[in-house]
């Protein structure tokens, strides 16, 4: 019966495996869930496997170290100054922590650990096919028909940006080669992951990436370092020692030649793909803030990914006027250091250390043992795996550096995995005492590592079941409301989504932008106040979970101007201000409140501010205004209105006919990373 469960429950493993292989490959969080859930499942029913024995036991501080991390990180996303922005830190770590768990105690036998590779292949094959349909016939092509991707200049395969494509498939050929060269699976199941590896590697190559480049230069570095390994135990002493000039020669080769190019002109090209984003933006300039970030609190950070936050109130001037801001530090360990602190880190740290040197210890094993008559290489299953594992660690490990890597569900995952392979490289070779029954197969870390998933996997269910249809309502909404923002069609949408997830800011803020939207002419005072009542109502709703939106706040403003509560109007767009110092946008809706309420000096000032914003800047719009500033002035002058005596006075007496200023609806724009509300451009505010 536990067979027959086992089956069963590794069935469903493998499917959510390979379906979160499918869907995240952006921070989207639209379709994401279901596959949380389906996981979350897995989890859940593992609890029917609580006592199966296994031939082997955890390393105890493995464990630990693992079990402290997740803990920790997640008492920090508890506290996050956004909790929608934790909630999906937290379900990225919590999924993570369930792959890990899930794979030690079930993946428990070589048979078991191939299924899983075959799955990790099927998504590699996919992930190519997709590029070639997109190199070749359909550049837009995406999984789900009608989201398209958003950079379609060059191919992604599953991946919304290219980069992470190119990265993802570069840091995977260590593992399939290992098991071509390693494996003792069949001539032609070998054969096929050397061909899939062939084809990754000219895949990663193809489009130009520097993430590519840089994911095989580590993960194939570091497997040959450690194939070099295995081959110098079977060499004689006199070999040994020749073939250590050798691969010295050879790597002070590779570094000048390394140090050479990046210094000379072939340097640039490579220096600026991997320092600057998708927007252009330095990727120094956006770690500088995120070291700002992090001097505010060193030891614990921040709270959960709250980079957007401060990556606002720290930019840097040098950034430019681009109307978007970065998501995430795009440094992992800088991103840990400022929203975890030292701690996480530290433990990140630890938890590296301790699997990695897991893995040295068997690898080095291994090598101790001869190999099968006419090989040069050992044939082993269990050390392909880990040969393979660490390689790809390694290379997703310097993509870290400079991308947001564990911010996708498909990376952070597949090093679940990967790490949970370190940790148990063999499943017999550590195999538990001789001796009576114990009441705990596997000893006590086995025991509290299937606790733990079965915990895990009913958290992960229950939010998966919950948010799947909350962001099913909120991603129609957002579809009807862009179709047609004086529509009726989203207000149902946005109604069951605001019963099912009460925590979703821009849930609120998008409410509050439809109902100024469904303003008519044909309203009485009355109706149009209540509408606006309303609105307020949601942006302030809004503000109370993410106060730090300094976009819903153009919107509300706006509202507020209209409802005649013009202090708090002005206190909206200050504290906005203070959150986002000299974003253009902000500084034109603060112009345009001046206006609205014939204040013309401190208008010309905020126009004029503006004009020299460091983001955001629409130098069009703020120009438009200055000249609007002037005809005011013109026809002030012209009825014998001193304007710069009495700014107020005078555009009280100034007839809405002359001078009209349309409220902005402040339209809200998709997200493009998970909790990253794209701003909507400087034309639209």
């Amino acid at each position: 019966m536990k067979e027959s469960w086992r089956f069963v429950v590794m069935g469903v493993f493998l499917g959510s495996f390979f379906l979160l292989g499918l869907l995240g490959t952006s921070t989207s969080m639209t379709f994401i869930w279901p596959a949380y859930a389906l996981l979350g499942l897995a989890g859940a029913l593992s609890i029917g496997l609580l006592f199966k024995k296994v031939g082997f036991s955890l390393p105890r501080w493995s464990t630990l170290a693992v079990v402290s991390l997740t803990a920790y990180l997640l008492i920090r996303a508890a506290n996050s100054p956004v909790a929608y922005f934790a909630r999906e830190d937290a379900a990225l770590i919590i999924t993570a922590f369930l792959c890990y768990c899930l794979f030690l105690s079930l993946v428990s036998t070589g048979n078991w650990r191939n299924r899983l590779l075959y799955a990790l292949a099927a998504l590699v094959a996919v992930n190519l096919v997709f590029a070639f349909v997109q190199a070749v016939f359909a550049p837009t092509l995406s999984l789900i028909p009608g989201y398209e991707r958003t950079f379609t200049n060059r191919v992604g395969g599953l991946f919304n940006h290219p980069d992470h494509f190119a990265g993802f498939i570069g840091a995977l050929v260590p593992v399939l080669l290992a098991m071509s060269l390693y494996g003792r699976q069949r001539v032609g199941v070998r054969r096929f992951f050397a061909g899939l590896a062939v084809l990754s590697l000219l895949a990663a190559l193809y489009p130009g990436n520097a993430t590519g480049y840089l994911a095989l230069f580590f993960g194939l570095g570091t497997f040959a370092l450690l194939t070099g390994a295995i081959l110098y135990r079977k060499l004689t002493p006199g070999a040994r020692k020749r073939s250590l000039l050798l691969v010295t020669g050879l790597a002070l080769a590779a570094l000048t030649g390394a140090g050479l190019t990046m210094a000379g002109s072939h340097g640039a090209p490579l220096k600026r793909a991997l320092l600057t984003n998708e927007e252009g933006s330095s990727l120094v300039l956006i770690w500088k803030a995120g070291i700002q970030q992090a001097l505010e609190a060193p030891v614990l950070g921040t709270g959960s990914r709250s980079s957007p936050i401060y990556g606002r109130l720290f930019r840097d001037e040098a950034l430019g006027s681009s109307p978007t801001e970065p998501g995430f530090v795009h440094n992992e360990y800088l991103q840990m250091l400022a929203d975890y602190g030292l701690a996480g880190l530290a433990l990140l740290f630890i938890t590296l250390t301790l699997h990695g040197s897991s893995g040295l210890s068997f690898v080095r094993a291994y090598a101790g043992f001869g190999c099968a008559p006419g090989r040069l290489l050992p044939q082993s299953d269990h050390l392909a795996f880990a040969l393979g594992a660490m390689s790809s660690l390694s290379a997703i490990g310097a993509l870290s550096f400079f991308d947001f890597t564990m911010h996708l569900p498909v990376f952070s995952v597949v090093t679940a995995v990967f790490l949970a392979v370190l940790a148990a490289p063999d499943p017999m070779a550590a195999a538990l005492k001789p001796g009576g029954e114990s009441l705990l197969p596997g000893g006590i870390p086995m025991f509290i590592n299937r606790s733990f998933a079965f915990g895990c996997g009913i958290a992960m269910l229950a939010f998966g079941l919950v948010f799947s249809r909350s962001e099913f309502h909120c991603r129609m909404a957002h579809l009807s409301f862009e179709a047609d923002p004086g529509g009726y069609r989203h207000f149902r949408h946005l109604k069951a989504a605001r019963e099912i997830d009460s925590k979703n800011p821009f849930l609120f803020a998008l409410s509050a932008r439809a109902q100024v939207a469904g303003i008519t002419p044909s309203m009485t005072d009355p109706e149009r106040r209540q509408v606006l009542e309303q609105a307020d109502y949601y942006f302030s709703k809004a503000r109370e979970l993410y106060p730090q939106d300094v976009f819903a706040a153009i919107g509300h403003a706006s509202v507020l101007d209209q409802l005649g509560r013009r202090e708090h109007a002005r206190d909206r767009l200050r504290e906005a201000l203070k959150m986002a110092p000299g974003y253009g946008n902000l500084l034109l809706a603060e112009a345009e409140h001046h206006l609205r309420h014939g204040n013309v000096i401190d208008a010309e000032k905020s126009f004029k501010a503006a004009m020299k914003a460091h983001a955001f800047r629409d130098t069009a719009a703020a120009g438009e205004g200055l000249r609007t500033l002037e005809e005011w002035k013109r026809i002030a002058e012209g009825r014998g209105i001193d304007w710069r005596k009495d700014s107020l006075e005078a555009g009280e007496r100034l007839t809405e006919a002359t001078l009209y200023h349309a409220m902005p609806t402040g339209r809200v724009s998709e997200r493009s990373l998970a909790g990253e509300a794209v701003p909507p451009g400087p034309s639209e505010n």
